[in-house]
């Protein structure tokens, strides 16, 4: 099963204004630095597949929530106003990461992730609330289920895809660190020729009300 992309336009409801200066935004957890750290010490160990894979920069890193593509300023209030109280309902939890892998699979892969061995439960109940508010909104529910991982690579699209079993396997356990999970960020995704640029509209405060 392939991830949820956060590089691809969803739908967006209709009457909205086609006036009005859209966004391309989505809702994440943020990855501690510390974590960060860890998974750059993993690009030397895929260092066989270096120019068929495109690492996400580590100050990008997070986990995607809910993609909601280009979207109205209205539109964006919504989604401010759903991560608010989908966080003011939550509490902090902590999650640690552990294992590597790819999808659809590493022998022929298209993503290369890091897992969830601990709190991926509370994270997936998490992206499910904000899912179910953001369709109170008016917003389209998610086609499949959350899969909780972290992705850190794409493969390129120039060439044949890396078998990247080997490299994998030693990893398939390997545990990278942990953190807490305090809060939800509303991101802005601006696409240039040499990748994304992320930037913050707003933060909230997981028990966080008022």
């Amino acid at each position: 099963m392939s991830p949820r992309s956060t590089e691809t336009s969803a739908p967006v409801p209709p009457g909205t204004g086609v006036a009005q200066a859209r966004r391309r935004i989505f809702v994440a957890v943020p990855l501690a630095s510390a974590l960060r750290r860890a998974v750059a010490g993993l690009a030397p160990h895929l260092r066989e597949a270096e120019q068929s894979l495109r690492w996400v920069p580590p100050d990008n890193l997070h986990f995607t929530l809910k993609f909601l593509g280009e979207i109205t300023p209205a539109q964006l209030a919504r989604v401010a106003a759903a991560a608010k109280d989908v966080a003011a309902r939550a509490q902090g939890f902590r999650i640690a990461l552990a294992g590597l892998g790819a999808f659809p699979s590493p022998r022929r892969p298209q993503v290369v992730w890091v897992g969830v061995a601990e709190g991926a439960d509370r994270l997936a109940a998490l992206a499910s609330d904000l899912d179910g508010a953001l369709h109170r909104m008016t917003f389209p529910k998610e086609a499949r289920p959350f899969r909780p991982h972290l992705t850190i690579a794409r493969v390129r699209r120039t060439g044949p895809a890396p078998d990247l079993t080997a490299a994998i396997a030693p990893f398939s356990e390997f545990a990278l660190g942990a953190q807490d999970v305090t809060n939800l960020l509303v991101m802005e995704s601006t696409l240039h020729p040499s990748g994304a640029v992320y930037r913050q509209v707003q933060e909230v405060g997981l028990g966080e009300s008022g």
